[in-house]
């Protein structure tokens, strides 16, 4: 029998810090310990980080559906949504329980309630749902109905965090397409950012003369951006094809960065100029650098709240003219 995950509910009695901006795990690597262990850098960080501020959605994809692999992929989305702002509430889903009673329209999304619409619902402009792993089945936290209202919830302007176990892009895609998902390529354009992870990489062989070893998350081997339906002047839908924000080279031991290429559709889904974009985009960069830089003679460790509180203070301090457009 397939061990099957704890609902989210249970996450106070696993050490999960619940308060209303976090619900995630106390003590796993952080977006710093991820980019000191080096399953990520800081340009992707940097540019990850600007477009969650956006509220555009994240999917972490990994093979295996061992326990262990599970929690590596939630491992490396943790860490990530370090970046989130604290402007964004974290709404955990309730699994084979979640009835979605906080959530207007999503009859119009498919639904079928059994409990009448809570109040307050939650601001969908202000809400990134946190849906834990997506699959068609058990070992999965969200499956079948629940995964396909979840990803069509973006349409309404949630935002989205969630894993899925799939080896690549395609193979994610082919998972959420099929029953008893069945989400559309149109609704699955909505994605927005899929890390695809590879667990079997953690860490390079630790060398002692190179400092302090720290949390690792699982290694980011690609990342890809879903670029969302658009349509032109006369209405007619334009479908884009995914493109990859940057993919590991183990040749060279860095990654190679795509991004540049998109620029312009980044900056208009933000609501940015393309050089105001840019320039924030390597800021933010600078800024996660600087953090994550480590003094070999101290086994310092900075903790969730002093990250999300330097982040802030990162926020505020943004370069006048890289603002949103008015």
């Amino acid at each position: 029998m397939v061990e099957r995950p704890r609902d989210w509910r249970d996450a106070r009695r696993e050490g999960v810090d619940l308060d209303r901006h976090a619900a995630r795990r106390l003590g796993g690597p952080t977006i710093v310990d991820a980019i000191r262990s080096g399953s990520l850098d800081a340009e992707l960080a940097g540019l990850v980080w600007l477009l969650l501020d956006g509220g555009v959605p994240i999917v972490v994809a990994g093979p295996g559906l061992a326990a262990e692999a599970r929690s590596e992929r939630r491992a490396a989305l943790d860490a990530v949504l370090d970046l989130l702002p604290a402007t964004r509430t974290l709404r955990p889903a309730s699994g084979d329980d979640e009835d979605f009673a906080w959530m207007a329209g999503a009859e119009t999304l498919g639904w079928r309630r059994s409990l009448p619409v809570s109040v307050p619902v939650a601001n969908p402009t202000s809400t990134t749902i946190l849906a834990g792993e997506l699959g068609g089945g058990p070992p999965a936290d969200l499956t079948g109905d629940r995964a396909r209202l979840i990803v069509r919830a973006i349409g309404l302007g949630f935002g989205l965090a969630a894993t899925a176990e799939a080896a690549g892009l395609e193979e994610l895609l082919a998972l959420l397409r099929r029953r008893p998902i069945g989400l559309t390529d149109d609704e699955l354009s909505n994605l927005g950012i899929v890390l695809v992870v590879d667990p079997s990489r953690l860490l390079e062989p630790h060398r002692p003369e190179a400092g302090p070893r720290f949390a690792s998350a699982p290694k980011v081997v690609a990342a890809h951006y879903l670029r969302p339906l658009a349509r032109d002047v006369h209405g007619h839908p334009q479908r884009l094809p995914p493109a990859v924000l940057a993919t590991w080279d183990p040749k060279i031991a860095r990654f190679e960065h795509f991004a540049w290429g998109i620029a312009g559709e980044l900056a208009q889904r933000l609501g940015r100029r393309t050089g105001d974009f840019e320039l924030e985009r390597e800021r933010r960069s600078a800024v996660l650098s600087g953090l994550a830089v480590a003094d070999p003679g101290h086994a310092d460790r900075p903790d969730r709240t002093t990250i999300r509180a330097a982040l802030d203070r990162a926020r505020l301090a943004e370069l006048p003219g890289t603002g949103h457009r008015h």
